[in-house]
């Protein structure tokens, strides 16, 4: 997620640091010891996340869905970071994991999950635990409406997007970061502020990223590369429904040239 630059540089890497994009960041602290050893298939320290800590964005869904009404679920998904090595997807494995919890989280093929909603796993604080080591992933919200074109992106989805990550995020911040957060985007509801810009995922490079807006082509920001673009989830002019195309570099090399 982006934002303009306030005052001091010092802020404003910490604003950066905090919402980078829209993944969740999987570095935050692991939860205080709590006497017992953690092993999993003898990997010490493994990327995990706490399941109440998830299950916020679960909540965030529900309450948000008029978003996104045709979305059946929320997925999330395990992305393998820039410091991971080649092989981080493979053999990859994810389980909630208590005191008396032990429940299974199949990933399919892209490292996506759905998250279950589990009475026993939020009284005992289980945790969402892989069988690789920390640091190596980012675990992001992934919703998509039925009945949106192939190479589209609905704006709502994206805005539920955005409120499904923010609620895991306020979950993992400090209170005193929630409030200067809060103070420069002038609202509790970080997702509604036409000061953010937030930015999604793709997994394959981007050439271009244009919203439609009736006659209107808006051409957005395409970063990273071709990784992630940036759109005005917060700029109430554009409908839930706005749709954004995206073109793919490996679509756009392979396409003729326009006849002069």
């Amino acid at each position: 997620m982006h934002f303009p630059s306030p005052p001091g540089k010092l802020f404003s890497a910490l604003l950066c640091a905090i919402l980078t994009l829209s993944p969740i960041t999987a570095h935050a602290d692991a939860p205080p010891e709590t006497g017992q050893s953690i092993h999993i298939n003898s990997i010490r320290n493994p990327e995990l996340k706490s399941y109440r800590v998830m299950a916020a964005g679960l909540d965030a869904f529900d309450e948000h869905h008029a978003l996104a009404p045709k979305a059946r679920e929320v997925r999330f998904q395990l992305v393998a970071g820039s410091r991971a090595p080649a092989d981080a997807m493979q053999d990859l494995s994810l389980r909630i994991a208590g005191n008396e919890t032990a429940i299974a989280l199949p990933l399919a093929a892209d490292g996506s999950f759905t998250l279950p909603r589990s009475a026993q796993a939020d009284s005992e604080d289980a945790d969402l635990i892989t069988n690789k080591k920390k640091g190596q992933y980012r675990w992001q919200p992934v919703i998509h409406s039925d009945g949106v074109p192939a190479g589209m992106r609905r704006l709502g989805d994206l805005r539920l997007q955005c409120q499904v990550t923010i609620a895991i995020a306020k979950k993992e911040i400090p209170f005193w970061v929630r409030t200067l957060v809060g103070t420069l985007l002038r609202t509790t509801d970080w997702c509604s502020s036409e000061r953010l810009k937030m930015g999604t995922r793709s997994d394959a490079p981007l050439a271009s990223a244009t919203m439609l807006d009736g006659e209107q082509r808006i051409a957005l920001k395409v970063e990273k590369e071709g990784r992630s673009f940036l759109s005005p989830i917060g700029d109430t002019r554009y409908a839930d429904d706005t749709l954004i195309e995206l073109i793919y570099q490996q679509d756009a090399a392979g396409a003729p040239s326009a006849s002069p």
